[in-house]
């Protein structure tokens, strides 16, 4: 029997009836800017999905936590409000709640028939694999803002393709694994490849940032691996994983055309590493997108066996 209902009935049938049971629980949000005040405890004891949240969020709180910052859906109206109005009442501000409203995905797909790309209907994420993997869709959800929509042919994403820009970020990396291994079997270095997130070789070159490089190539790829500490900071900074998806797809891209000319030498395999090690990084560890090293390049696969 909902309480709407029990108001409805004659005065004292409601207090006949509900004499000896509990009522809602209620938190008096409607203080702080909410609508109403919001129940957190039903009468039959069930809590509310406010209260788990409030719970959770009250914990984050005492571990020393400052702020919580909530991705949702645009579906999600009003969540703000109630949530921030309740933990007002807790004690907390609304300043130490940050919102960012997540686009969705939008698909496309080549239509044979028009030759054409169009859009096509939303997918159960369970169909959506079938067609391309999670870490394809991981790529292309964080590719633009978080508050754009994300376009994502599925045609082409996953395909090995210079239109994917995951395959060509991914080619790059297993290239430079491929052409470290040959150093070391050509005896330019002695390459130690227990560990695939941590390779070391012998190199006389201690960085990157003591070289000097004659080709216009490795000098812009250089400076551009320097900059990634920078470009974590403002994509921490900002919520912006979108900045580092722009940094590997500049690296990726900077990297291939030095790659074109490139003479193995001790000086060049220091770039190679720092090159390989700096997407291992951003990829597996930040976005956490699986770094391959086997990889089909130009109808060729390529192994750094």
């Amino acid at each position: 029997m909902s309480r709407q209902f029990a108001a409805n009935l004659a005065l004292g049938i409601e207090q006949a009836t509900f004499k000896d049971e509990p009522e809602d629980w209620f938190i008096k949000t409607a203080d702080f800017g909410d609508d109403c005040d919001r129940i957190l405890q039903h009468r039959d004891g069930q809590f509310t999905q406010l209260f788990e949240d409030l719970a959770r969020y009250h914990a984050i709180f005492q571990e020393g936590y400052d702020k919580i910052i909530l991705l949702r859906p645009p579906t999600y109206i009003g969540y703000d409000r109630q949530l921030t109005a309740a933990m007002q009442c807790l004690g907390y501000t609304k300043e130490q709640f940050q919102f960012i409203i997540v686009q969705p995905l939008k698909l496309y797909a080549f239509h044979q028939p028009t030759q054409r790309v169009h859009a096509i209907p939303d997918l159960a994420v369970e169909e959506l694999l079938k067609v391309v993997s999670m870490d394809t869709l991981s790529w292309y959800s964080l590719r633009v803002p978080l508050t754009d929509v994300a376009p994502i042919n599925i045609s082409t994403a996953g395909q090995p393709t210079p239109v994917n820009s995951l395959y060509c970020v991914q080619s790059t990396y297993a290239r430079c694994s491929v052409l470290l291994k040959q150093a070391d079997k050509q005896g330019f270095i002695q390459a130690n490849t227990s560990q695939k997130e941590n390779w070391q070789t012998s190199s006389t070159y201690a960085s990157i940032a003591e070289s000097s490089w004659g080709s216009p190539h490795a000098e812009k790829l250089a400076n551009q691996l320097r900059s990634t500490s920078t470009v974590l900071q403002q994509a921490a900074a900002e919520i912006a994983p979108h900045l580092v998806c722009q940094h590997l797809e500049s690296i990726s891209a900077i990297c291939h055309q030095w790659l074109e000319n490139i003479e193995l030498t001790q000086q060049g395999c220091t770039l190679l590493l720092a090159a390989k090690q700096t997407i291992y990084e951003l990829l597996e560890n930040i976005l956490e997108i699986q770094a391959l090293e086997s990889i089909q390049i130009d109808g060729k696969v390529t192994k750094a066996a």
